[in-house]
């Protein structure tokens, strides 16, 4: 019985190093944000840095954000509801047609469309645990540090 366990303790550890492998190679989740305001938008992108989440792009216009939806290389977005004085309910909408996840972001009580009920909204001022916990919802957990997200 005693040769038995050295096999064992083996295959232990080789499934623990699979184990460790398939979480290291775990793809860091993408944040496209759109905001017009800059200091708003910094402000942001450096909580979705902090909270583990890699800042895919930032778009101020909604020109821009055509330009980082056709890039395609975001898994959520973090949507202002108001842009340059403007709700862009079709922005929305894509997205959901789309499958992405995302959350509105506004200084606004209340959603000017009642199709986009289900939508998350990050009310500002927000902090960012309120900011964490909703990407978390829409994507998982971050995994970054800040200093490997720079």
């Amino acid at each position: 019985m005693r040769g038995l366990e050295p096999k064992r303790s083996a295959k232990k550890f080789a499934g623990g190093a699979r184990l460790k492998a398939a979480t290291v190679s775990r793809q860091v989740p993408r944040i496209l944000i759109i905001e017009d305001e800059l200091l708003i938008a910094l402000m942001i992108e450096e909580m979705v840095r902090e909270g583990g989440y890699r800042v895919s792009g930032v778009a101020h216009t909604i020109g821009m954000a055509g330009e980082e939806f056709a890039k395609r290389n975001y898994d959520a977005v973090l949507l202002d509801i108001n842009i340059g004085g403007r709700f862009y309910a079709e922005t929305a909408d894509r997205l959901v047609k789309d499958g992405i996840p995302f959350a509105f972001v506004t200084g606004y009580d209340y959603l000017v469309d009642p199709r986009h009920e289900q939508i998350p909204i990050i009310q500002k001022p927000f902090v960012a645990a309120h900011l964490r916990a909703v990407l978390e919802t829409l994507v998982g957990p971050g995994t970054l540090t800040r200093a490997d997200s720079l």
